[in-house]
């Protein structure tokens, strides 16, 4: 174990004997690191973060920027958990807000919530337990994911936002400001209302992501067939095999509709 007192960590800050921070991270004041704790090189800790707790374990990667008040690896928020040894996971380059909270998983999982490369998490956000976060998401001020959540790469959600146990957010999905979704929210789409349906195609979020023309229409041509609420799944499936150019994009979004356990929101 590194010597403390060799880390920039401010001498108001409570770390733990436990902690493996990097020499290169840095640690704000009054800060609590408590427990099995793993810092990354160039994280940097605002003020008064808590981090860790007595049971379980937490690693962050290198590059993330933790703000103040923020509080990670909690206990997860289930009346069954009795203190096991699980996780949470924070990959690297994350933003994390002012008073995000992220609680770690529980044993009933896979006993580790997992928040991946590049993604932001704006203030008041909370992170359930058992929830994974894939690379490049934005999550807005506010928002609330209960335990066992999805959310897919380089999707976004809005302020107040709201989403129940074991619902997905599909890729590039945009959940809309003050939205709870209760069912899983396809790939590529706009969802809004209480409870969320999607409305239309991401066409902006697809376009800056560096889908072309072709691939663009090729997806609209999907969730056309996907809009008609007339077909049961089965049958979207089917016509879009049938209709649409093979991609990586299509066998992602059918993939999606065929693995749905909590079932796919619709118009």
């Amino acid at each position: 174990m590194r010597a403390l007192s060799n880390l920039s960590i401010h001498p108001s800050a409570i770390v733990s004997t436990e902690a493996v921070i990097d020499p290169e991270a840095s640690i704000g004041p009054f800060c609590v690191i408590t427990g099995r704790v793993e810092i990354g090189a160039h994280t940097v800790v605002d003020s008064h973060a808590r981090i860790g707790h007595e049971f379980g374990r937490v690693s962050i990667g290198m590059h993330n920027l933790i703000q103040n008040g923020a509080v990670l690896g909690g206990p997860p928020q289930d009346v069954s958990y009795a203190g096991g040894d699980t996780c949470l996971t924070i990959g690297n380059h994350n933003r994390i807000g002012e008073y995000v909270s992220i609680n770690q998983g529980t044993e009933k999982a896979a006993g580790e919530t997992r928040i991946g490369d590049s993604t932001m998490l704006m203030a008041y956000v909370h992170i359930g337990h058992d929830c994974r976060i894939e690379d490049h998401v934005i999550i807005t001020n506010g928002t609330q994911l209960a335990g066992h959540v999805t959310v897919e790469r380089n999707a976004f959600l809005s302020g107040l936002a709201g989403i129940t146990q074991f619902t997905r957010l599909g890729r590039y999905a945009f959940l809309a400001a003050g939205a709870f979704a209760n069912k899983d929210i396809p790939p590529y789409t706009i969802a809004e209302g209480h409870w969320a349906r999607p409305r239309a195609m991401n066409r902006v979020a697809l376009k800056r992501a560096g889908f072309g023309p072709e691939a663009r229409r090729n997806i609209d041509r999907a969730l056309k067939v996907f809009f008609d609420s007339s077909l049961p799944i089965e049958a979207v499936a089917e016509r879009i095999r049938a209709e649409c150019d093979k991609s990586d994009a299509i066998a992602h979004f059918l993939e999606f509709l065929a693995s749905s356990e909590r079932g796919i929101a619709r118009r």
